[in-house]
């Protein structure tokens, strides 16, 4: 299991944990501290293969325990691994927190950004509406021929 946590809690900002199958979240979070720097209170947990999915919920539930209400709990996929044992954890804890799955880059982004007005289900219907934004065509023949009428001047 590869995960990272950070070694101190800003018990004032609600906190972003990523968890997912195979190393995506802590590479997304790699990913958001390179563009932010060390953002306070974000956590990532990758499930890989032949781990115990009870001691994967027991690690990220240490952290979802210290970090403070309002915490946003991203996953890779509704209804995997990562997905139901943080549910399970909801239900043995009688813990209502916001979970959204589907998680990518211009959600997390966002996430990072808007946790400090928002919080609760604002704050996750943010984050998902933010994360749909994110994706999009890119129109590469209009890209192209751009370039060609740039070359014609």
């Amino acid at each position: 299991m590869k995960y990272y946590k950070p070694e101190t809690v800003n018990e004032n900002l609600p906190g972003i944990i990523l968890l997912s199958h195979g190393p995506f979240a802590v590479s997304l979070l790699d990913t958001a501290r390179m563009l932010f720097g060390d953002a306070e209170n974000l956590a990532a947990f990758s499930f890989e293969e032949g781990d115990d999915a009870d001691q994967y919920r027991e690690t990220f539930e240490e952290t979802i325990d210290a970090f403070p209400e309002g915490t946003l709990i991203l996953v890779d996929l509704f209804g995997g691994t990562p997905c139901n044992q943080v549910m399970r954890y909801v239900q043995e804890r009688e813990r209502p927190l916001e979970v959204v799955g589907g998680m990518n880059l211009p959600m997390l982004l966002n996430a990072v950004i808007a946790r400090e007005k928002k919080n609760g289900k604002e704050f996750s219907l943010d984050t998902v509406e933010n994360g749909k934004n994110g994706i999009f065509r890119v129109d590469v023949e209009r890209f192209l021929q751009s370039d060609d009428e740039d070359e014609d001047e």
